[in-house]
């Protein structure tokens, strides 16, 4: 079993455990780690999934949102999602929750990205979790992080 790590901890990371064609995901924001260390998902549907993930992300409806506070910004994804009325709202929503059917070992754990050519602005909360953390980093920042992940699994 190889493991890898992508990004700064203190920023936004993935930490990888890979068996042969299994995956195991943990994401880290601010320090605060996320993620089930004994689920995991197969390497190709997880980069597939990822891939699809930074195809639909939304940068209008992030900047809609982007001044709201950041316990606002989870209720509005989240329960818009929950809540949607149809598909199409549901997947506008959804192309923010970044962690939203992307692996088992991140069910329950919410992360939810809003990218402007200002900032990356990341706000998450951990499974069971009654606090709403976030971080602001440079703009492109987690998306170079993706990217990475993307190049490391697809190989």
């Amino acid at each position: 079993m190889s493991s890898l790590l992508i990004g700064d901890k203190a920023l936004f990371a993935f930490k990888l455990a890979i068996d042969k064609d299994l995956v195991s995901v943990n994401i880290f924001c601010g320090w605060e780690g996320m993620g089930d260390n004994n689920q995991y998902a197969q390497l190709k549907t997880f980069s597939s999934l990822i891939n699809g993930k930074l195809r639909a992300y939304n940068y209008e409806l992030a900047d809609e949102i982007k001044d709201l506070d950041k316990d606002a910004i989870y209720s509005y994804v989240v329960h818009g999602c929950e809540n949607a009325e149809n598909w199409m709202e549901s997947q506008r929503l959804e192309s923010l929750w970044i962690t939203l059917n992307l692996a088992p070992c991140l069910d329950g754990d919410t992360i939810i990205l809003l990218s402007n050519n200002l900032f990356d602005r990341v706000v998450w909360k951990k499974f069971n979790s009654k606090d709403v953390g976030e971080i602001f980093l440079p703009a492109g920042y987690v998306f170079k992080q993706f990217e990475s992940l993307l190049n490391i699994v697809s190989n």
